[in-house]
């Protein structure tokens, strides 16, 4: 009997100027952070925890300071492809590609609709180019299992 995953329970991607990538996914993608250890790693959730006396860093998302940078040809090596973020409606990803653009963020493809899933989607590049994707559904949604 194989692994019974439940769900995702974080993304933890590798940075090289950790302030700069916390300003990135703070002030442009709207991520709250929950915890740190300086110059070490930052952790960041999408808001939706209540803060209590623990003080716990809950997260979503963390980023991990690196000494190097990604290579050249990294998008044709094994690894981690993309991270894809899901927003409210179609037109909220419009929305967010039109943010990036204004604040200069490297667009690599859309807003367009995959049609393998019916995902309205835009994906760009952090400012260590790791590659997000921000997606939401145009159709009736996905049937999730019950059983």
């Amino acid at each position: 009997m194989p692994v019974q995953i439940t769900g995702l329970a974080h993304v933890n991607l590798n940075v090289t100027d950790l302030q700069r990538a916390e300003k990135f996914y703070t002030e442009i993608l709207g991520c709250k952070v929950s915890g740190k250890y300086e110059e070490t790693i930052v952790w960041l959730n999408f808001g939706q925890y209540e803060a209590d006396d623990r003080k716990l860093a809950m997260h979503d998302l963390a980023l991990y300071k690196v000494p190097h940078e990604v290579p050249p040809e990294y998008r044709k090596t094994a690894g981690l492809n993309h991270v894809a973020f899901r927003l409210a409606t179609p037109e909220d990803v419009d929305q967010a590609a039109e943010i990036l653009k204004e604040n200069g963020v490297k667009i690599l493809k859309g807003p367009e609709t995959h049609k393998e899933d019916l995902d309205h989607y835009v994906y760009f590049e952090d400012p260590d180019r790791n590659v997000i994707e921000l997606v939401s559904s145009t159709g009736d949604g996905y049937k999730i299992k019950t059983s």
